[in-house]
C-alpha cells in the first residue's frame, strides 16, 4: 500500500529513511515528502501557507493508485487531518506521531500556540497545571509561525470515519485520553473520531530517527489488511 510520510517542521523527506526502508522491505511504498519551504531552516518561507502545504499532501494522495495510508510527525498532523478531510474517501488509515489532529474552527497549532490573530488560545490555563502539555506546547511553537495563516476548515463528516492511529512519544496514551475528556485543544478532534487507537512509543522529538524499527512496526500494524485496519503494537483504544 502507500503510505505518505509528512516530516513535523524543519525536518525533510531525508528523516523518513530508516522508516520508507522497512516499509519497503514489507512490501509497500513509501513517500516521503518534503514541504515547501522546509527544505531547510534558512529556505525563503515567504508566502508559505497552511493551504499550500495541505495541498502538497493531498497532491500525493492524487498520486497514488489507491487508498493511501497518511502519516504526519509532530506539528503536521494538523495538515495531514486536513488533507484527510479534503480526499476522506482515499485515505484508508491516519497515524499521527508525537501530535494531534487539529479541530475544525482551530488552528493547525491550536493548543500550543498563539493564533495568527495574536490571540492565545483556550489551553493557557490547563499548561499551567498541566506539565506535559506545556512541555509539548514549547516544541510545537519553536519557528512554527508560517503555517499559522488560516483557521482549520473541516468541512467533510466522513473524515470522522477514518481510522487514526496517535503515537504519543513525548506524551503518553494517559495524557491523550485526559485532554480529550476536557475537550481542550489539540485533543479536541478526537471524541469525534470513530476508530482512534493509542500508542505508546516514549521517545524525543524524532521518533522517526530515533526509534525506527519500534516506529515502522507501528506503521506496519495499522496498515489495513483485508476489509479493515489490524492494530497489533499494544494499542490503548480511546
Amino acid at each position: 500500500m502507500d503510505v505518505i510520510l509528512v516530516p513535523g517542521l524543519w525536518l525533510d523527506a531525508s528523516s523518513w529513511q530508516d522508516v520508507a526502508d522497512r516499509l519497503s522491505a514489507a512490501g509497500h511504498a513509501p513517500h516521503a515528502l518534503t514541504l515547501r519551504g522546509l527544505d531547510t531552516r534558512s529556505a525563503d518561507r515567504r508566502g508559505s501557507m497552511m493551504a499550500d502545504h495541505v495541498a502538497e499532501i493531498v497532491s500525493a494522495i492524487d498520486r497514488c493508485g489507491g487508498p493511501a495510508v497518511l502519516v504526519g510527525h509532530a506539528e503536521s498532523c494538523g495538515l495531514v487531518h486536513a488533507a484527510v478531510n479534503k480526499r476522506p474517501d482515499r485515505v484508508a488509515h491516519a497515524v499521527h506521531v508525537g501530535g494531534l489532529p487539529s479541530a475544525d474552527g482551530t488552528h493547525v497549532l491550536s493548543g500550543f500556540a498563539v493564533d495568527a490573530r495574536g490571540t492565545t488560545t483556550h489551553t493557557a490555563g490547563y499548561r499551567a497545571v498541566d506539565p506535559t502539555l506545556a512541555t509539548l506546547h514549547r516544541r510545537m511553537t519553536e519557528n512554527s509561525s508560517h503555517v499559522l495563516d488560516q483557521v482549520q476548515r473541516l468541512r467533510d463528516p466522513r473524515r470522522f470515519d477514518v481510522p487514526v492511529t496517535v503515537v504519543a512519544t513525548e506524551f503518553t496514551a494517559d495524557d491523550v485520553r485526559r485532554w480529550s475528556s476536557a475537550g481542550i485543544d489539540p485533543a479536541r478532534e478526537l471524541p469525534h473520531l470513530r476508530h482512534v487507537t493509542v500508542v505508546d512509543l516514549p521517545s524525543g522529538r524524532w521518533p522517526q530517527i530515533e526509534r525506527p524499527a519500534d516506529l515502522s512496526r507501528i506503521l506496519l500494524a495499522a496498515i489495513p489488511v483485508g476489509d479493515g485496519p489490524v492494530v497489533t503494537a499494544e494499542p490503548a483504544p480511546m
